[in-house]
């Protein structure tokens, strides 16, 4: 290991990194946290993820990669839970990581969620060690009117506890500047204890398909998301039923219902008949990472439908595959992930305008051809490389400040 490695504990309490996105809890934030630790693991740091172990075969330790593991903890019974059932898991899983950060192993702890950040942050102070968190989405406020106010909180415990480890980090690492914001007005945070590490994409997995000309004829619309109200595909099936048939779309809705919206696909199958375009719509469920980039690749465009998202991943990983985005303005972060020059950002939710939008650009040869290019030169800006030196030198300047330069690595 480099003389200059850090070892970092990086946390994820309530989902995998390993969990497949789209599916049950699983969304951009696990890509995410893997994928930085995967680059920061390439560039010759040690990471140690630790999540809850939720099957009861889950073995005790995963070997991803050179210089990253992935920890299963004991905390609370091994099988899925709701998140709204996921608090009755931090007290043990918080006793289930003391002795791994209390071994001097670490440098620093950095945790995803809140749920990881209520957990970890006692231990990192009892133990000295700098804490740094992410959230990846941010609680509505209490009695917020519309959607887009935020993620509605699972438990009463997350306002409170998104306020206690804003408060108590030493640095909070948001995916977007809208993040950022949404966390210094919510919980006073100061613009010195707050950073911004943008998410990147794996352009060799999400790459354009060989004949662009395909995707317009008989287009397939993608949405790609956990389904539940907060991303909206109840809004893609009002777009398809609004373009004209004889454009011949088809919708593709891929993703995964949580617990905690069991019967919410049963409400799309059912909306998908009343608008009388079910005979159109495939309800893929959740896709595996290389499945999702075949499914973007091949699609004419990708629906961001959502009322909140703090970043928007997925629009990168389709700009990267040069599918077009159409997404809605005012969704957080949304606009810090699509191309500024080519990609389709609504002020409306209008079915109406979207399906507008949507047929206009597919009808265009020369306009949609000019929008495949730009979003692969823009994807092709942000790579997991760049996001983990930026991420790496945060750490590095918060050590310094800590005084904790001489730890785990000396």
């Amino acid at each position: 290991m480099p003389a200059a490695a850090l070892r970092i504990a990086a946390i994820s309490l309530h989902t995998s990194p390993l969990e497949e996105p789209g599916g049950a809890d699983a969304g951009g934030m696990n890509v995410v946290v893997l994928e930085q630790s995967r680059a920061l693991a390439r560039l010759g740091h040690q990471v140690d993820l630790f999540t809850r172990r939720h099957h009861a075969d889950a073995p005790a330790v995963v070997e991803i990669a050179e210089g990253l593991r992935l920890h299963h903890l004991d905390a609370g019974p091994a099988e899925p839970l709701a998140k709204s059932d996921m608090e009755q898991a931090i007290t043990p899983f918080r006793d289930a990581l003391h002795p791994h950060l209390a071994d001097g192993s670490y440098d620093l702890v950095h945790s995803h969620h809140w749920f990881s950040g209520v957990a970890a942050l006692p231990l990192a102070r009892e133990l000295h060690l700098p804490h740094l968190q992410s959230f990846h989405s941010v609680a509505a406020p209490e009695n917020a009117e519309g959607l887009d106010a935020g993620e509605p909180a699972e438990s009463s415990g997350r306002i409170p506890g998104e306020q206690f480890v804003a408060a108590g980090s030493d640095l909070v690492v948001a995916v977007s500047e809208a993040e950022a914001r949404t966390v210094s007005e919510r919980y006073g945070i100061p613009g010195e204890r707050l950073s911004v590490v943008r998410p990147g994409v794996d352009v060799d997995r999400f790459r354009p398909c060989t004949d662009i000309g395909t995707r317009r004829h008989r287009p397939t619309l993608l949405f790609t998301a956990r389904l539940q109200p907060l991303k909206a595909p109840d809004l893609a099936l009002e777009v398809l039923a609004h373009l004209d048939p004889a454009l011949g779309a088809r919708l593709v809705l891929a993703g995964g219902v949580s617990q905690d919206f069991v019967d919410y696909l049963t409400e799309l199958r059912d909306r998908a008949e009343q608008l009388g375009v079910a005979d159109l719509v495939e309800f893929v469920g959740s896709l595996g990472r290389d499945e999702l980039a075949e499914e973007m690749r091949c699609a004419g465009v990708l629906l961001l439908t959502s009322w909140s998202e703090t970043f928007g991943l997925v629009a990168l990983e389709a700009q990267a595959s040069g599918t077009p985005v159409v997404a809605w303005r005012c969704a957080g972060g949304v606009q810090e992930a699509i191309d500024p020059g080519e990609g389709v950002v609504l002020t409306s939710r209008d079915p109406d305008v979207w399906a507008e939008s949507v047929q206009s650009l597919l009808e265009d040869a020369d306009r949609y051809d000019a929008a495949v290019r730009s979003a692969r030169e823009f994807a092709a800006t942000r790579t997991w490389e760049a996001a983990a030196e930026s991420l790496a030198a945060l750490y590095a300047r918060r050590l310094e400040a800590h005084g904790s330069t001489d730890g785990a690595t000396a």
